[in-house]
């Protein structure tokens, strides 16, 4: 009696919870005529070393992730829902559901709605449980989008994929102020060759977002956009070394590329990544509201010329390259365009290199570290007040790591990661080092 009270119980609460789609087949399987439920679970439990030249960062060890996770089938339709309790908080994943059916040619036709990954950057949409390295590549974490609420049409067939949609910029709608904001979002590739034992497409990506929400002063609404990334690491993963506050933020444009190659033994894969931002502010009442101090300006005119505003641009990539010693051979997930993970005893060597570019740095302008501050004339003055320069700061991270599985629940991984920074707020930071190690089950 209590296993058929707990069937339905269970799918609710897969239609109210989070999620990714499983790494793995999962181990638990209810099936009962056209139904099928599922519940699966994964944790990662990460230690740390870091070596820097001036900023120490916080070696350990950390419960990176834990989930439990959970699905429910029904026809043409699938449910999905996580809850993550990694670094001992609760967080929601991932929550969808999708519809999917097959055309009369074998193309699927897909329509999913719910909180999941923007379809954007192909790092982003491969689940963690199934990366070949302890962490994502920073130019994706910085640059790429994450979860939002949406709804998304996807075609996919042997050859071709296409994944388009419509979000909220505000995760559940949670501005402070103002309108939510909007995305729209896609992803397209082709897959010239797509087989058993090889595997190669290429595509591009585009999102246009406005964003929303933001904070209201004197009756003037401003909207800021935070970028950064911590150090490829979690157990220290704070953003304070790349990292950029992007004030008057209005639109965002992204554009991304993609290439992927897999024969068993051996994948290759990267992304190029490009953020545009555009700005906009009510500068004439910021002016109104100057006059009212101390710092008052004479004309509208000084007051623009002392507050330059501009528009923004940064870019970053990575290429990632693995070789299997042993195992069953690198898988290719058809239905998500991505590269799967270990399946069953394996061992393999994987190396990548990283670009982050968080700086947008006007010619010839000094930086002052005491202020924290740009000089349009290249030298310290008290006019102009501002500048237009972002020093979010670029890095380039080289990491090799070694990743063995036990079998298809447990594996532990063994990455080194050498991150070479240019920022002008740390001058005394250049070389950051990295060996981490983890254990990870998925079941």
């Amino acid at each position: 009696m209590k296993k058929y009270f707990a069937l339905p119980l269970m799918a609710a609460v897969c239609l109210t919870a989070g999620a990714q789609d499983f790494d793995n087949s999962p181990t638990v399987n209810i099936e009962k005529n056209d139904m099928k439920f599922t519940v699966g679970a994964r944790m990662m439990g990460d230690v740390a070393y870091y070596h820097s030249d001036f900023t120490n960062l916080k070696s350990g060890a950390s419960l990176t992730d834990a989930r439990i996770r959970t699905s429910f089938t029904y026809r043409d339709w699938y449910f999905y829902a996580d809850f993550g309790f990694g670094g001992g908080k609760f967080s929601q994943k991932n929550i969808f559901a999708q519809w999917s059916k097959e055309n009369s040619v074998g193309g699927v036709n897909s329509i999913k709605a719910g909180y999941y990954n923007d379809p954007g950057s192909m790092a982003r949409n491969t689940s963690l449980g199934s990366y070949h390295f302890i962490s994502r590549p920073g130019s994706t974490m910085a640059l790429g989008l994450g979860r939002e609420l949406g709804i998304t049409y996807k075609f996919r067939n042997n050859m071709w994929f296409a994944q388009q949609g419509i979000f909220t910029d505000n995760s559940y709608n949670e501005q402070s102020v103002g309108f939510g904001g909007v995305s729209l979002s896609g992803r397209w590739l082709v897959r010239p060759i797509n087989t058993e034992d090889m595997t190669f497409h290429i595509g591009a990506n585009f999102s246009w977002t406005h964003l929303g929400g933001g904070e209201v002063t004197n009756n003037i609404m401003k909207k800021t956009l935070t970028l950064g990334q911590p150090m490829e690491t979690y157990v220290d993963g704070n953003e304070d070394m790349v990292s950029a506050v992007l004030p008057w933020a209005n639109n965002v444009v992204n554009v991304g590329a993609e290439v992927l190659f897999r024969v068993p033994k051996f994948f290759a894969r990267g992304e190029f990544l490009y953020k545009h931002l555009t700005k906009k502010r009510d500068s004439y009442s910021l002016f109104e509201d100057a006059q009212n101090n101390i710092d008052a300006w004479g004309t509208y005119e000084a007051w623009l010329a002392a507050n330059p505003l501009r528009n923004n641009n940064f870019y970053g990539g990575y290429i990632e390259v693995g070789y299997q010693i042993f195992g069953k051979g690198y898988r290719y997930n058809n239905a998500d365009a991505v590269l799967g993970g270990l399946d069953g005893k394996a061992l393999e060597v994987v190396a990548r290199w990283n670009y982050t570019g968080l700086n947008d740095v006007v010619d010839g302008e000094y930086y002052d570290v005491s202020r924290d501050q740009y000089y349009p004339d290249g030298y310290k003055a008290d006019w102009p007040y501002n500048s237009s320069s972002v020093g979010g700061g670029n890095v380039n991270s080289f990491t090799i790591g070694v990743n063995f599985a036990f079998n298809k629940y447990v594996q532990v991984m063994a990455d080194y990661t050498y991150n070479r920074l240019s920022r002008d707020k740390l001058p005394f930071d250049r070389d950051i080092h990295a060996l981490q190690g983890r254990l990870q089950f998925t079941f």
